[in-house]
């Protein structure tokens, strides 16, 4: 069983996946500069890197650290291209979410495994 921190942020994760597909084909219908390669890049990875995430944390993975690490980092790059389409709801939604899973993940990604905080080594056998 996850332990709490594992299972929030699985939840966040899973959040932040869904409203990237969403925002995805919200970018599709709007065209011009929200169909930018980049920008749709982002999209994508941030939604399988949040699907991945969640998966690995639900089932305890003692790779959580390099995943969530990963997971932080790109869902931070996300925001930020979402921020650059100002007075767009949909775009700051999900900006804002992608930060919130960013911070989940990076509180995670510095835990121990047993669930202490601090840096993480992990022996592999």
């Amino acid at each position: 069983m996850p332990n709490k921190a594992f299972q929030d942020t699985a939840t966040e994760a899973q959040s932040c996946q869904s409203i990237c597909v969403q925002s995805i084909q919200y970018c599709l219908q709007m065209g011009g500069s929200h169909v930018e390669p980049s920008h749709m890049q982002l999209l994508q990875d941030c939604a399988e890197i949040c699907e991945t995430t969640g998966t690995m944390l639900l089932r305890s993975s003692a790779q959580h650290n390099q995943v969530t690490a990963a997971c932080a980092s790109i869902c931070e790059l996300c925001a930020r291209s979402c921020d650059r389409f100002a007075g767009d709801a949909q775009m700051k939604a999900c900006a804002d979410e992608c930060r919130r899973c960013a911070a989940a993940c990076q509180q995670v990604a510095q835990m121990r495994p047993g669930g202490a905080a601090g840096p993480a080594h992990h022996s592999v056998p």
